[in-house]
């Protein structure tokens, strides 16, 4: 079985190598001095991270979608990519990939790179001190994690996660595995799954701002939220957003609490990502339901309220990688 760093693309050289042939590439002679390319100036840093689970078909997937982001965002981007043997300290191999892309416009040209970076796990302890070696100077860190264990983040990467002003991971991946973390900064903590509910949170709270906060919250005793278990922590994030939202609506935020928050499968053997939202009211004759196929890209909005009947059907195509990506990133 091939290792992760030989199933990416760059070419192989020694870690030491690595910052020395970047240095020397973007280097050109213009009027007999050296001077930085514009076009690969770096915004940010960004650390893509595997756990020794990774399988191949995801490790090249994340690997597209960090260049394919760095073509909008010019990025330093560092892959660490785990091996299952025993190495000495000092035995870290490096890769090194770049390439540039000509945009619509021809005078439109980016270049990506990305230092990649094989490692035991048994060498956590020497790993912040090399990746601290081929970060950007000055510039923000966002770090992604791909299948890391959760024994390996505590006992070694928290006290580099400081400097990073956000954590990724996607929650579909890691179920609640992250969530029992002490993380140094919960606020920079950001879930793949999350970002993914961005189009839904639009669409239906565009639908909900047509009723006056009062009609949403008079008699209202229960949330109801279901859903297939591909979109599970999907349907966990929109209720934590329901919980703050609501939050507003009363007089006192804590009163969102008291309502009755129930969150159950639809069943095991349904292969649809189905996501189902219900608002239980006092008045059998009151409702405003949402239910949602994320396969077919469907859904619809249903309310009967004081104001109105209103059914609204959803479109909604869901956000791209890259997308969600930047969605967690910037805004998760």
């Amino acid at each position: 079985m091939k290792r992760l760093i030989d199933l990416l693309p760059g070419v192989s050289m020694s870690v030491g190598d690595v910052t020395r042939t970047l240095r020397h590439m973007w280097d050109v002679e213009a009027g007999g001095d050296d001077h930085r390319m514009d076009f690969r100036a770096s915004q940010m840093n960004l650390i893509l991270h595997f756990g020794l689970e990774t399988s191949a078909d995801e490790a090249e997937a994340h690997f597209q979608t960090a260049i394919a982001f760095a073509q909008t965002y010019p990025s330093r981007i560092i892959v660490l990519c785990p091996v299952n043997e025993t190495v000495g300290e000092d035995e870290f191999e490096g890769k090194l990939f770049s390439q540039c892309y000509i945009g619509r416009h021809l005078r439109d040209v980016c270049c990506c790179e990305a230092l990649i970076l094989g490692y035991s796990p048994e060498q956590s302890d020497f790993l912040e001190s090399q990746v601290s070696l081929w970060l950007e100077a000055d510039l923000p860190i966002y770090h992604w994690l791909h299948r890391v264990p959760v024994d390996r983040i505590s006992g070694f990467y928290l006290g580099f996660l400081k400097r990073c002003r956000k954590v990724l991971f996607d929650g579909a991946v890691e179920g609640d595995a992250y969530r029992t973390i002490e993380w140094p900064d919960p606020d920079r903590i950001a879930d793949f799954s999350h970002a993914r509910t961005l189009p839904l949170r639009q669409h239906l709270g565009q639908f909900i701002s047509r009723f006056p906060p009062s009609e949403l919250i008079e008699g209202l005793i229960a949330l109801e939220f279901r859903y297939t278990p591909a979109v599970e922590r999907m349907a966990w994030h929109l209720m934590r957003w329901h919980r703050q939202s609501l939050g507003r609506c009363f007089s006192k935020p804590a009163e969102a609490d008291d309502l009755t928050w129930s969150f159950e499968p639809l069943g095991e053997d349904d292969t649809e990502h189905c996501l189902c939202v219900n608002w239980a009211f006092a008045d059998p004759d009151r409702f405003l339901t949402m239910e949602y196929n994320r396969s077919r890209k469907s859904g619809l909005v249903r309310a009967s309220l004081p104001s109105g009947t209103l059914e609204h059907p959803l479109h909604i195509e869901p956000l791209s990688p890259v997308e969600t990506l930047g969605e967690a990133m910037f805004f998760g």
